[in-house]
């Protein structure tokens, strides 16, 4: 049985990578600046980071979908699942990691100790380090996190057999390693290795597998009924206007007073109930026809979300750096060019090397 392949294929899960990109370029680029359009709407952008949380929340159904009933863990199904994963996310970042660390030695902007900082990139270690984190690819980050979850994955399947409900056992389990981790370092001088609660709940897996443990819940709980399409916007439109809201709550807790209270309030927000809000939507797009998902399906947003990793990975850095350069503030031609550079290279290098390390 082929290891990828699910029962159904659903194309609009795979328009919504796009948007999840977009929404962290707009984020990270926000045009929206305080003085033109106000404090209010430029914090509001400032929360479209969400784009990581429905790339998280995506992976945890994916990984989910296609390897659930499946998993056996015998040599041959973890070699082929590590090499499936390799092929999907490592070339390229190899490749631009890589490319990033030339032209910054070219341009004599390559910081203290290259070599190692492009280990701790390459390795996928750096997303573990304060002071690594945001080295190179910053948004890079992310994939550490990623990369957590696809290495513990197939042990998670085992407790899901056991009992669909362990997803709470295995949410106590990893808050709990990263809560002594940082109780452990936050003290020592290790390169900011957890080094805060903040940095635990922002940018690691421990901090955010509920993200990924709800994308999976929704495959484990409701498969069966993921058939059963029919008409009516109620899950879609419930699930984006809970996004909507959140997303709202969040600008006005992070506009708010610094306080204890509300920092617990907004990572409840964004670690618990944000994950919730985006598996209704999903299940929305699974289960009813809309005319998001008849947009999301469409070829147009099939290319889009195909080359959305790459553009993810470009969209800050040395191209966006270059483009910038020759087009300063111009937001939608640079977001055009991306999106171009995104699609070439998604065609010319992405796909041909991930189905070269696929048939190895």
């Amino acid at each position: 049985m082929d290891m990828e392949k699910s029962q159904r294929i659903f194309p609009a899960l795979t328009g919504i990578r796009a948007i999840a990109a977009y929404l962290v370029y707009v984020n990270h680029t926000n045009p929206f600046t305080a003085e033109r359009f106000g404090n209010f709407i430029h914090q509001l952008v400032n929360q479209f980071h969400i784009g990581v949380s429905i790339f998280f929340v995506l992976s945890g159904f994916l990984i989910t979908l296609r390897y659930y009933d499946s998993s056996v863990l015998n040599g041959s199904w973890i070699r082929k699942y590590i090499q499936n994963r390799i092929a999907r996310v490592y070339p390229m970042y190899f490749i631009l990691t890589s490319f990033t660390l030339i032209i910054l030695i070219l341009q004599n902007r390559e910081g203290q100790h290259p070599m190692f900082t492009y280990i701790m990139n390459i390795t996928f270690l750096k997303g573990f380090f304060d002071d690594f984190k945001f080295t190179l690819i910053a948004q890079g980050w992310s994939l550490t996190v990623e990369e957590c979850f696809y290495f513990s994955a197939p042990l998670l399947f085992i407790g899901f057999r056991k009992s669909k409900w362990s997803i709470f056992f295995f949410t106590g389990i990893f808050f709990t390693i990263g809560l002594l981790l940082v109780v452990t370092f936050s003290d020592v001088n290790f390169y900011g290795f957890f080094s805060s609660y903040s940095f635990l709940f922002t940018y690691t897996f421990p901090g955010r597998c509920i993200e990924f443990f709800m994308g999976a819940s929704l495959v484990i709980l409701f498969q069966s009924k993921f058939k059963q399409e029919k008409q009516g916007i109620f899950f879609t439109c419930t699930g984006g206007t809970l996004m909507i809201f959140l997303v709202i709550l969040m600008t006005s807790l992070n506009m708010s007073d610094k306080t204890f209270l509300s920092t617990i309030q907004k990572i409840i927000t964004s670690n618990f109930l944000l994950p919730a809000g985006i598996i209704v939507f999903f299940y929305g797009l699974i289960t009813e026809q809309t005319l998001v998902k008849k947009i999301l399906s469409s070829s147009l947003f099939l290319m889009l979300g195909k080359s959305s990793y790459t553009f993810y990975l470009i969209h800050l850095g040395v191209i966006y750096s270059f483009i910038n350069s020759y087009l300063p503030n111009d937001f939608l031609l640079t977001f055009f060019l991306i999106n171009l550079i995104s699609i070439g290279l998604w065609y010319s290098l992405e796909e041909p090397l991930n189905r070269l390390i696929k048939n190895i």
